[in-house]
């Protein structure tokens, strides 16, 4: 980025809307981007994608071009206001634009190599438009099934990247709306690959090093999920890993209910 782009000499907010109902949008992505997208984004760029996915309204045909601002995105992500983090956020947008995705189609035996955004534009007053690749197209838009919703605000808090990356794929698991204990299985190279930790990795460093950090933040921050690893052995080696939601919603039918008014993930469809 130029030095001039540094200065951030006017910060002002173009935003209209509260952001704290900006935390309350969902952030809805077909469940291939989750399971079968691969990248290297870091936690403040996967905030930063589900941000600006959570501005897709479902009826949008189209990718438009998001108007937002240096400001807006730094008060929704809870990031402190200085130039210092506006050339930080301008950094990561050009990342963005710049960072391959590779998705894989199971059906079509193909890869959809491509980047994120299709054009970034910066203002020196922090204005900031915005347009999401065409390739995304099928993964973000008039989605009617196969696709998971969370709140924006459930990834905002989280502030790993294995955290969000296993938050996602709990959610992408959930397939009874938390009526029942969500499983999400896999081997040991299996979870190295959805999470994006390094293959030299022996089981003993993804467990302490990986999963069970992420376990530890989502069970502190995330209201509806409580995470436990659950493992199988063939002889002396790891061969499958479990991880399990154990938090189960209770229904009003059932005379133990306890209402959770703080419940993160609606029960109906987003459409």
């Amino acid at each position: 980025m130029s030095k001039k782009l540094d200065l951030w000499t006017d910060d002002r907010n173009f935003n209209e809307e509260d952001v704290e109902d900006q935390k309350r949008y969902f952030v809805v992505e077909h469940n291939d981007l989750i399971t079968k997208a691969r990248h290297d984004l870091n936690a403040q760029e996967l905030k930063i994608m589900d941000f600006v996915v959570s501005k897709i309204k479902p009826d949008d045909e189209k990718f438009n071009i998001i108007d937002t601002s240096m400001y807006e995105i730094s008060q929704v992500l809870g990031m402190k206001r200085s130039g210092r983090t506006y050339s930080q956020l301008a950094s990561n947008l050009n990342d963005l634009r710049k960072k391959d995705v590779f998705i894989y189609n199971d059906e079509e035996r193909s890869v959809t190599m491509t980047g994120w955004f299709e054009t970034a534009k910066v203002w020196e007053n922090g204005q900031i438009q915005l347009r999401i690749n065409e390739d995304f197209a099928p993964y973000l838009l008039t989605l009617r099934g196969n696709y998971t919703q969370h709140l924006l605000f459930d990834t905002v808090q989280l502030s790993s990247r294995y955290s969000i990356l296993l938050y996602k794929l709990m959610r992408e698991a959930d397939k009874d709306k938390g009526k029942k204990i969500t499983i999400l299985r896999g081997t040991p190279e299996e979870f190295k690959e959805w999470l994006g930790a390094p293959k030299s990795y022996s089981f003993n460093s993804l467990k302490t090093q990986v999963l069970q950090k992420a376990l530890n933040e989502i069970n502190l921050k995330i209201n509806d999920m409580h995470l436990e690893i659950v493992t199988a052995k063939r002889g002396r080696k790891i061969v499958q890993v479990d991880i399990r939601n154990t938090f189960i919603i209770q229904t009003k039918s059932d005379n133990n209910s306890k209402s959770n008014p703080e419940l993160k993930v609606p029960l109906y469809n987003w459409l």
